[in-house]
C-alpha cells in the first residue's frame, strides 16, 4: 500500500493495518556518512519502514531491528479498540 492510500484511511483503519501485520522483519539501508556509506538495520511491517515510540529508526542490529518493528506492531494492537466501543 502506498503513502497516499495510507492517507485516506481513517485512524482506526491504519491502526487495524498496522496492528494486523503478520510478520515483523528487517532491511537494510545505507546512508552516507563522513565521505562513507554506512549500513543500517530498519524495522519493517508491511513492506514500510517503522519507528518506535522515541523516534529512532536505524539500528546496528538485526535484532534491535524486529524488536523495533514487533513494538509498534504491539503499539497499535493496544490502541486497537471495537469501532461501536
Amino acid at each position: 500500500m502506498n503513502a497516499a492510500a495510507l492517507n485516506r484511511m481513517t485512524q482506526h483503519e491504519r491502526i487495524t493495518y498496522w496492528a494486523t501485520a503478520k510478520r515483523a522483519y528487517a532491511g537494510t539501508i545505507s546512508q552516507l556518512e563522513n565521505k562513507d556509506f554506512r549500513k543500517y538495520w530498519v524495522g519493517k511491517l508491511r513492506g514500510t519502514i517503522v519507528t518506535r515510540t522515541d523516534g529512532v529508526w536505524k539500528f546496528d542490529t538485526k535484532a534491535e531491528a524486529i524488536d523495533a518493528a514487533k513494538q509498534f506492531r504491539d503499539l497499535a494492537r493496544s490502541k486497537l479498540m471495537p469501532p461501536n466501543a
